[in-house]
């Protein structure tokens, strides 16, 4: 089966050079990637012409005016060739089973839910500066973990690898995972179902909201369960500073609190749009 991977990205050309080497490691390679570019940066399209991987790279973009990432994912769906599709942020580094742990865990009319492991500083320069690379980490976790607690680094045990689809790894599961939510960074469902809710929302005016909380409980409401993809499909989420989105993520969540009560579960502003 053809899967798509679809990377949003925005002025972070370094960070993609480095997705790219580790999406050349996949253990299953029957795969596309999408670069969703929230932007127009003539580099990033300049690599991307000359990039020679094993996959093939196709590059949504527009210009900047502002935040439009969920118009960026909608705009890389439809130029998805593939029957199943995988996102994951422009910020974090997939281990070399990343695709391989979705595939053998997808189900149909279920979206599978991930995490990452938040680097710190020092462990984050080091892999954009190719003095370490995300499959050294991947292959030495343990050997790695009072480093990465040194460095400050969050959520450490979503680097641990469990292999999926296994008896064991449902066992464990059930254990480690209680609270199967979906969160944007590390996602994948089937192109079919996420057609049905018409993709992301892009009536919302900033990040957060739009692509986690609003496309699971749209998913949720025509019957797409989640499930977990943790400990399986890991990232390594490399650090950068944040602004503080509390009051953004507050007005975002009042108005899918209006969509839900309106039951716009097939989003009026996405993949298409309405005619009112």
């Amino acid at each position: 089966m053809l899967i798509s991977v679809i990377v949003p990205t925005y002025k972070d050309l370094q960070a993609l050079k480095l997705i790219f080497n580790a999406l050349n490691m996949q253990t299953y390679k029957n795969f596309e990637v999408i670069v969703a570019e929230d932007d127009e940066d003539a580099e990033v399209a300049k690599y991307i012409k000359s990039a020679k991987f094993n996959f093939k790279i196709k590059h949504y973009h527009h210009k900047d005016r502002g935040w439009r990432k969920a118009k960026a994912l909608n705009g890389s769906i439809k130029l998805s060739e593939g029957e199943y599709l995988i996102f994951f942020d422009g910020d974090c580094l997939p281990y070399s089973t990343f695709v391989e742990a979705h595939v053998k865990l997808m189900q149909k009319e279920t979206v599978l839910c991930g995490r990452r492991v938040n680097l710190g500083d020092k462990l984050s320069k080091k892999l954009r500066n190719e003095e370490l690379h995300v499959n050294t980490i991947e292959r030495n976790f343990f050997s790695f973990y009072r480093q990465m607690k040194d460095d400050k680094a969050r959520h450490i045990e979503q680097g641990l690898f469990l292999y999926p689809a296994s008896a064991f790894y449902n066992f464990i599961i059930k254990i480690l995972d209680k609270k199967r939510r979906l969160v944007g960074c590390n996602f994948s469902v089937y192109k079919e179902d996420i057609l049905k809710i018409n993709g992301f929302d892009e009536s919302y005016p900033s990040g957060d909201v739009a692509d986690d909380v609003d496309i699971e409980w749209r998913l949720n409401a025509i019957g797409v369960q989640n499930r977990s993809c943790k400990y399986a499909a890991n990232l390594l989420h490399l650090n950068h500073p944040r602004a503080d989105r509390r009051e953004a993520h507050r007005k975002n969540f009042e108005l899918m609190k209006l969509k839900q009560n309106h039951g716009e579960v097939f989003c009026l502003d996405g993949i298409l749009k309405s005619p009112l």
